[in-house]
């Protein structure tokens, strides 16, 4: 049916509704969006490639459909044989960090045998993916669906058609590769992995067959006075009937009162799929987002057929404005704003990228925790949890395509690449936390093929979003610099030469790595926590000193898998601020006393030194007080205002004392409020403690995982720093925990500590009571903590009550 576009342009102005209620008739929405990561089964083929992880460019037998998955997508294949798992799920979870080279890639498939009720019928029926990696291939009841390509924006297909309802079942098949494919970014890379399958949350929708397809608001001039709106909304029609409808816009503000009504009659004539219907106006005294005071609004969005409501759906809603300035640096809600930045992976340790929401939102809390106001999706649009967050944590993005090393037939891959931008901005150009869209950068290919490029993927942003800048990194010439309107650089000579040569380019630093650092490592050795600290001094102290850059992001915030780096722990990038288990390095309280208002004390490592008596050592501090006091065993070593350190807002504090054993305490003291913190030394290890970031569970939600720290502490309950020990996780009662893998144990539930401490992940099962976590190790007294695992409504099934008669006393 040919797709016709009708635009209504409608203008209303907001009028003075604070406090007015929403003007539906209707609450309800037949609108269903239901989660579908559970009862899937997943089998992965035998041949595989990967000994030289994402190096490997040939695919060979690892590309072809093994015999006896060749009939995998019709619906009456004998599937029994397979593994039953819930999504989020990757085959890489454990071989990217395990002795043997490379990873396992190749071809998995995935089933899900699921029933449609009947009540379903007559509806559109869509299937949602957030995330495949990296090319996939749909068949439900052995029609083929389509395909995709790119693991890193999310799509969605119309089933419709191809379903069955009521007691029919229907068989959906899904098969994944994650090979290399030189049109499909990334091709190739040094430092993480490509990790295979359905890492992402699976929905099911079910709507009217007139819905709400799109919707999308701008802001073309915003103040403190006034703000203006605009709304444009697809209407998809799949009746092919005259219908008379009516569009309902409703903004509410963070209080959750109705501060903007927008409403729209339409006409749908049979033939014609598509409406696009604009309309806006003007709210006045906006609250403004920002990463400081992060206000947002919420656009409700409903389609009625009269007093029936057809379709809802909800968007969140930012008013600010930006600007990069060549001069000034970046400029937010008319106040320049020093981006304090840093970059993030997604994975963790056990889990691989197959994370659930909840860890993507405990790292963001993380990140703004530390002071954060600026993140980059280092290399690919990350999980729309992290976006959600980001809104709703006032974190600004910059979210970016994997368009980096090496590229294949340009044309072929500006198309792939078109399908992806597309995808990433549709679905995160209404969060107001984004603001700008990137480009990976380092491209390894000639000059030409880079323009080409560089110039398509920047010209197709600006089509699809003219209302944010384009970013990259490492541009890597000054025709392709010449091509975005923020160029990605680092601090140093050549930079400040390119500043002066081009006065009306945009700079910032789109990622420093400044240092590599184990986390428990002292001694200013080329990996050490202590030199660390101070190349982030420097670098930090520079990159301040130059007002016309925008700002710089870190790299990275936390440790993360990459099959080629082998410097602190094998097959793991170290530059984070805080190691693979999310423990802080040293480096992060840095960041936080200098980008964190709130009130913080840190002394720089640890105080067991056994056989260092007498010796004098430096000891740093940092705090954004404006005096620290250190003392030692109770005696003051005297108060330090700061050094004068060009760049920084509170430089560290440094003690020169002569060690001997005991407790190291700094104070801090700021405006009338004060803070310690304190270091002791620690004796000989004793036993494991145990401390969970959560007490309780809720039963059956995947979503619910507690992340319990093991500590090797001694008698006092010191962490005993230079601990290394291998400690294995049990538990008993409801809830199970998570494998990790790790060299020299594989992959299991036995892993060492790193200077005295690691982390174990434990999720909720569908069962309620008592959870009994414990940590062995030999030689140490064991550690143990309950957790409880709950439901409403449902009793504590680990609960047992001895019960005797009278008579039975002696």
């Amino acid at each position: 049916m040919r797709r016709v576009q009708l635009c209504l342009l409608i203008l209303i102005t907001a009028s003075s509704s604070v406090g007015l209620k929403s003007s539906s008739q209707d609450s309800s929405t037949p609108r269903v969006h239901q989660n579908f990561n559970g009862g899937w089964l997943f089998h992965r083929q035998s041949h595989g490639v990967g000994e030289l992880g994402s190096f490997d460019r040939e695919s060979g037998m690892a590309g072809q459909v093994e015999p006896r998955f060749r009939q995998a997508p019709l619906p009456d294949y004998d599937d029994s044989w397979w593994q039953q798992l819930n999504l989020p799920h990757t085959w890489n979870a454990y071989d990217v960090t395990d002795e043997k080279p490379g990873y396992w890639r190749g071809i998995g498939w995935y089933r899900k045998h699921f029933r449609l009720e009947n009540q379903y019928s007559g509806k559109r029926i869509f299937l949602e993916f957030e995330g495949v990696n990296e090319v996939s291939e749909f068949w439900l009841n052995g029609n083929r669906l389509g395909d995709h390509k790119g693991g890193y924006t999310g799509f969605e297909f119309d089933i419709t058609d191809k379903a069955k309802f009521g007691s029919d079942e229907n068989v959906l098949t899904v098969k994944v590769d994650n090979l290399y494919h030189d049109t499909v970014p990334p091709t190739v890379k040094t430092d993480y992995n490509f990790y295979g399958g359905i890492y992402r949350d699976v929905w099911l929708r079910v709507s009217d067959p007139s819905y709400i397809s799109k919707v999308h608001w701008t802001t073309p001039s915003v103040s403190p006075e006034s703000a203006e709106l605009q709304l444009e909304t697809t209407i998809t029609d799949a009746t092919g009937q005259q219908r008379s409808l009516s569009l309902v816009q409703e903004v509410y503000d963070p209080g959750n009162q109705l501060v903007f009504t927008a409403n729209s009659d339409l006409r749908l004539d049979p033939g014609k799929t598509e409406v696009v219907v604009k309309n806006g106006g003007l709210l006045k005294s906006p609250l403004l987002w920002s990463p400081e005071s992060p206000h947002l609004y919420r656009i409700s969005t409903s389609l009625r057929e009269g007093a029936r409501n057809l379709d809802r759906v909800e968007n969140p809603l930012g008013f600010r404005w930006f600007k990069f300035d060549p001069q000034r640096g970046f400029f937010l809600n008319g106040k320049r704003v020093q981006i304090q930045g840093t970059n993030w992976h997604q994975s963790y340790p056990g889990m691989g990228n197959a994370l659930p929401n909840s860890r993507h939102v405990k790292d963001m809390e993380l990140i703004k925790e530390m002071g954060v106001n600026f993140w980059r999706t280092s290399h690919y649009p990350h999980d729309v949890a992290t976006m959600e967050a980001s809104d709703r944590l006032g974190l600004m993005v910059w979210n970016e395509l994997p368009i980096n090393k090496e590229i294949g037939d340009p044309n072929q891959y500006i198309a792939n690449v078109d399908i992806m931008a597309n995808e990433m901005i549709e679905r995160d150009r209404n969060h107001p936390s984004v603001i700008v869209w990137g480009i990976a950068g380092e491209v390894n290919a000639s000059k030409k093929v880079s323009i080409k490029v560089v110039e398509a993927v920047s010209k197709r942003y600006h089509e699809l979003d003219p209302t944010r800048p384009v970013a990259m990194h490492a541009p890597r010439g000054d025709e392709i610099e010449a091509l975005v309107d923020v160029v990605g650089l680092g601090v140093d000579k050549e930079t400040d030469e390119k500043h002066v040569k081009y006065p009306m380019r945009c700079f910032m630093t789109a990622e420093y790595s400044a240092s590599l650092m184990g986390r428990g490592i002292y001694g200013m050795g080329p990996e050490s926590e202590d030199l660390a600290c101070q190349n982030h001094e420097k670098y930090l102290s520079q990159l301040n000193q130059r007002p016309w850059m925008a700002g710089g992001m870190i790299w990275n915030q936390f440790d993360y898998d990459g099959e080629t780096y082998d410097v602190v722990i094998p097959h793991v990038v170290a530059f984070g601020v805080g190691d693979v288990w999310r423990i802080p390095k040293e480096v992060y309280y840095f960041y936080q006393s200098q980008w964190n208002p709130k009130l913080m004390v840190h002394i720089v490592g640890h105080w067991t030194w056994p056989g260092e008596e007498g010796r004098t050592r430096p000891v740093k501090v940092y705090s954004n007080a404006n005096e620290v006091e250190l003392f030692l065993n109770g005696k003051s070593l005297g108060t330090r205002p700061g050094s004068d350190y060009p760049g920084l807002a509170h430089p560290p504090r440094v003690w020169q004392v002569p060690y001997q054993p005991g407790t190291l305490k700094a104070v801090a003291r700021s405006s009338g409020k004060e803070l310690d913190h304190e270091v002791k030394t620690a004796g000989s290890p004793h036993h494991i403690a145990l401390e969970s970031d959560v007490q309780q569970l809720r039963s059956g939600d995947p979503e619910s995982l507690a992340y319990i720290t093991a500590s090797v502490v001694d008698q006092a309950g010191t962490v005993v720093p230079s601990s290394h020990d291998p400690i294995t996780f049990t538990s008993y009662g409801p809830g199970e925990l998570l494998e990790q893998s790790w060299l020299g144990h594989g992959k299991g539930l036995t892993w060492n500590v790193v200077a005295g401490k690691t982390v174990a992940a434990f999720r909720s099962t569908p069962r309620t009571g008592r959870a009994v976590i414990s940590a062995y190790s030999p030689g140490l007294v064991m550690g143990r903590i309950e957790l409880q695992v709950t439901a409403p409504g449902r009793p504590d099934e680990m609960e047992y009550k001895e019960k005797f008669e009278v008579d039975e006393l002696p």
